[in-house]
């Protein structure tokens, strides 16, 4: 497992009470044979930053790069991190299409928060115009920015 792991720093959009901006996040991700690296340099992403951090072969991951995949396994399988417009400031809260923006937990910590992100996260897809979308009960939504 340790070869499919990468290490990234992430300006995450993270600013401390006086408003500077924060490091970079750490991010350790199973991409490495999934996405060629220079496809992730100087590139924005999304990520999910309230998760609690986890430690990978001794290192700190404080996010988690959202990445589709095509459902094939092993080497057949494609792997995209989703597209997010260089308009689009570091640290934006995405929103759902039709849907009213809301505060996410500061940290999910929870059992109960963390399955609430599961059942999210298994609703996740791409549609035919490779555009990230939530579905649920026969409703699609888009992923959205400000863009």
């Amino acid at each position: 497992e340790a070869d499919s792991l990468i290490i990234c720093k992430l300006d995450c959009g993270d600013v401390n009470e006086a408003g500077e901006p924060e490091e970079p996040r750490t991010v350790v991700a199973g991409l490495a044979g999934k996405i060629p690296f220079d496809e992730l340099v100087n590139r924005k992403v999304v990520c999910i930053t309230n998760l609690k951090p986890a430690r990978m072969r001794g290192i700190e991951s404080t996010a988690m790069l959202l990445a589709a995949s095509d459902g094939q396994e092993g080497d057949d399988e494609v792997v995209q991190l989703l597209d997010v417009p260089d308009s689009v400031p570091n640290g934006e809260l995405l929103s759902f299409e039709n849907m009213e923006p809301c505060e996410p937990d500061a940290m999910l910590k929870s059992k109960g928060a963390l399955k609430v992100w599961d059942r999210v996260k298994a609703k996740l897809r791409v549609n035919d115009e490779g555009e990230a979308t939530y579905q649920n009960d026969g409703t699609v939504r888009k992923i959205m920015t400000s863009a």
